[in-house]
């Protein structure tokens, strides 16, 4: 069945159908975890649980949780092999679990799908949930799902503004000038996506006969040198030789960490519990051995400010 998979498609396709950033920050924290293999552990009936601390999420409320628990599991992976009539469906995360102030949300993975999630979180896939993880708006997350579809091909021509709607998920009545709708569903998310991720979107305008804007050509490109985008690479390869490392391994290299930039033993001790800690300090010391970052200050001085902000980030 190999040849037939296409499961990030099949999986982007379902987390653009959640509602909101915060389901979409869920799955990345998960699948953050997967990709790592922190946290994950075995109940006495071998199913498979992790925690995603709150923390990472930024939000402690109740019935926004909630939302993103139920968009969480609606999210499916179809395999399908329509020339020897043969498919896979799983559902990843069948089991969601909170308690109130418990500090996490428990996850249950699907053990069958378990290994499917393993290899999703390699390569571009990853990339491309970073990226739609860093963006502010709903609207520029789906935008994102649109233009990386279509990167290879460079365009994405003819979108109306009904198409628009559909894809955004609004309704008739929601925004009652065009001009309203254009600005908050394509300038501002576009611009937001242009700033942030490894894409580069330009567009020109269609008219109909009395010039009011009817729709959008799009062309795609890459922007290799601006923002985050510009490190993906690098940092990619810096996260598949710590995935790789046995536990005691990673054990290591965080103590590694610690000597180099005098992390406090607090810290020290948050990087194992924190997927969103441990990113930023990795990113972060990445991108140094990289060149990428001058640093005027001390190196502890300088991830201490790191840290500071992967603390305090809101989404």
């Amino acid at each position: 069945m190999k040849n037939e998979i296409q499961v990030p498609r099949a999986l982007n396709e379902a987390v653009h159908n959640f509602s909101s950033v915060l389901s979409k920050r869920l799955f990345w924290a998960a699948m953050a975890q997967v990709k790592k293999g922190f946290n994950l552990q075995k109940d006495m009936f071998e199913d498979l649980w992790l925690n995603v601390p709150t923390n990472i999420l930024n939000c402690q409320e109740y019935p926004r949780l909630l939302k993103a628990s139920k968009e969480l599991q609606s999210g499916r992976i179809e395999i399908n092999n329509p020339k020897e009539e043969e498919f896979d469906h799983y559902v990843p995360f069948p089991t969601v679990k909170y308690k109130k102030r418990s500090g996490f949300i428990q996850v249950k993975l699907n053990a069958e799908a378990y290994p499917v999630l393993a290899e999703l979180s390699q390569g571009y896939f990853w990339i491309q949930l970073k990226s739609m993880m860093l963006l502010k708006s709903t609207y520029a997350q789906v935008w994102y799902g649109k233009f990386a579809e279509k990167k290879d091909f460079f365009k994405l021509e003819g979108v109306t503004i009904e198409k628009i709607r559909e894809w955004m998920r609004i309704g008739e009545f929601q925004y009652s000038r065009n001009a309203d709708l254009i600005k908050n569903a394509v300038y501002d998310p576009i611009k937001d996506l242009n700033e942030t991720t490894e894409l580069f979107i330009t567009y020109e305008p269609m008219y109909g006969q009395r010039r009011p804007i009817i729709g959008f050509d799009f062309t795609i490109r890459r922007q290799e040198a601006k923002n985050e985008a510009a490190i993906y690479s690098k940092i990619e390869k810096y996260f598949e030789e710590f995935q790789e490392l046995s536990p005691k391994g990673k054990a290591e290299k965080i103590q590694k960490l610690q000597r180099e930039y005098a992390f406090p033993e607090k810290t020290f001790n948050e990087l194992f519990q924190n997927t969103g800690l441990l990113d930023a300090v990795l990113e972060a010391d990445a991108a140094i051995k990289a060149g990428r970052v001058e640093i005027k200050t001390s190196k502890a001085q300088y991830m201490g400010g790191v840290i500071k902000k992967a603390k305090n980030i809101r989404y």
